[in-house]
């Protein structure tokens, strides 16, 4: 795959829910690949449909009536939409990290994401300005959930992935539209908090949330039909999470800890104890740019483990710096809540690259805590 380009998209919207349906429909039109993941061939029971739209209009109020205006306008049965059969897509894997207040250079809260995958990959930016919604900014999945994203109140909520080798089950939200949920309902750490604590998630992975106010959590989510487990990390200085559990309470669910996971999550761990008090918006650039393990950018896109986006939100001054592709410093660019309402496709380069010791890299690791996995770094 070397030296490959891959294309990202940037949607705006705004308008009614309806509205920005149809305007994804035009989106998919001049987008083949787009169209190619998000329709499917066969068409889903109908009852099941009907269940999996009561869910979304409880818990993400609107999102049915984009769905519907992307299905009228292209004249698809609902039916046959991916954002309805949401267990044949694979998650990706990510670092997520939080410096909060007390260890920041300015007193800001500091958000870092990368986000990692193949390229076969939805790689859509929106920005969003929904009728009665807070606007976000965020990159889709399945075009109405989202894998990340901060809201116009300063709500920032990203994810890690927790579902390699055991996958969730049952009924429930999947990850991508709990965080859309969350996006638009909520505005304060105390806000999300609550609604995760009273939606049915299907989803086995690490939810980063953060708000203007200085707040953060880590809730971590496992779900195995009736077996359902959320558990938050707080700290007073900075979070970390990268592909596995990290809560003791959680530790009987975290049956897939990889070695690069942990590699990830010590390298980050350990930048922060050292840099207390200096952080800042470049020291966050800093980590996304490196290559693992010195930071947690992977150039192993073969291996389902590239880093096709990195983000760094400010929560205390509501703004967010994007880098489509491996982060370098060239490349960030500061996205809008106001951009004009314009999509437009971005090229960037992606070269492939393997672990120099594999067996060692993808090594299965037992459940524990990171400092018996230190002895396996």
């Amino acid at each position: 795959m070397s030296n490959q380009f891959v294309s990202f998209s940037k949607f705006v919207s705004e308008g009614s829910h309806y509205e920005i349906g149809t305007k994804l429909a035009h989106t998919l039109r001049n987008n083949p690949e787009l169209m190619r993941i998000n329709i499917q061939g066969d068409c889903m029971d109908s009852f099941l449909l009907k269940k999996k739209q009561i869910l979304l209009d409880e818990f993400c109020p609107g999102v049915n009536e984009e769905i519907i205006g992307l299905s009228d306008s292209l004249k698809i049965p609902l039916g046959k939409l991916a954002v309805f059969a949401d267990d044949v897509i694979e998650a990706g894997a990510c670092s997520q990290f939080a410096a909060l207040p007390s260890i920041t250079s300015d007193g800001h809260t500091l958000i870092g994401r990368s986000y990692e995958f193949s390229t076969e990959d939805e790689m859509c930016l929106c920005v969003t300005r929904a009728d009665g919604k807070p606007a976000h900014i965020g990159f889709s999945l399945l075009l109405f959930g989202r894998f990340d994203g901060i809201n116009e109140h300063g709500l920032t909520v990203s994810m890690s992935s927790c579902e390699f080798g055991q996958r969730p089950f049952g009924e429930g939200l999947w990850f991508p539209f709990v965080l859309r949920s969350l996006l638009d309902n909520c505005s304060s750490v105390e806000d999300a908090i609550y609604l995760l604590k009273n939606m049915p998630i299907r989803s086995n992975v690490n939810l980063l949330i953060a708000d203007t106010y200085g707040n953060a959590t880590i809730a971590e989510t496992a779900s195995f039909g009736d077996d359902r487990k959320i558990s938050f990390r707080n700290s007073e200085d900075f979070l970390v999470a990268t592909n596995h559990y990290e809560s003791n309470e959680m530790l009987p669910y975290d049956n897939n800890r990889r070695r690069h996971s942990v590699i990830r999550y010590n390298t980050i761990k350990d930048y922060f104890s050292k840099k207390k008090g200096s952080i800042s918006v470049e020291s966050i650039k800093t980590i996304l740019e490196e290559k693992v393990p010195k930071g947690v950018c992977c150039p192993f896109y073969e291996d389902c483990l590239g880093t096709l986006h990195s983000m760094v939100f400010d929560t205390t001054e509501i703004s967010v710096q994007v880098c489509f592709g491996a982060a370098s410093p060239q490349k960030w660019e500061k996205i809008s809540f106001n951009s004009p309402c314009e999509n437009s496709k971005i090229q960037v380069p992606i070269n492939n690259e393997f672990p120099q010791n594999p067996t060692t890299f993808w090594e299965h690791l037992n459940p524990g805590s990171m400092e018996q996995n230190r002895l396996h770094r």
